[in-house]
C-alpha cells in the first residue's frame, strides 16, 4: 500500500471497543496507529466502490425486487417488522 509522504495530524476520540479494534490492527503496522488507520480508510473507500459497483452491475435485479417488496406492502401481503413487535408486545 502506499502513503502520502506528506502527513496531516488529527485528534480523534474513540470508543474502547473502536480503540481496542484499532490497537490490535495496529499490531499488524508494528504498532502504528495512524498506518492502521489509513489502511482502514482505504478498505473502506474500496467496500464502497465494490458496492457501488455491485449495485450498479445488478440495477435491474434490485429494481425488480424492491418494486416487488413495495408492491407487496401496498397490497398488505407484507407486514412491517415494527408492526410485528407491535403485535407481540416485543
Amino acid at each position: 500500500m502506499c502513503y502520502a509522504v506528506s502527513m496531516i495530524r488529527r485528534v480523534i476520540d474513540l470508543d474502547e471497543e473502536s480503540d481496542e479494534i484499532l490497537s490490535k490492527l495496529a499490531q499488524e503496522h508494528e504498532g502504528d496507529l495512524g498506518r492502521a488507520l489509513s489502511e482502514l480508510l482505504h478498505v473502506h473507500r474500496g467496500l464502497e466502490n465494490l458496492a457501488d459497483q455491485t449495485e450498479e452491475a445488478n440495477h435491474a435485479s434490485l429494481a425488480t425486487q424492491k418494486e416487488r417488496a413495495e408492491a407487496g406492502f401496498r397490497e398488505g401481503r407484507f407486514t412491517t417488522w415494527d408492526e410485528i413487535k407491535r403485535r407481540h408486545g416485543l
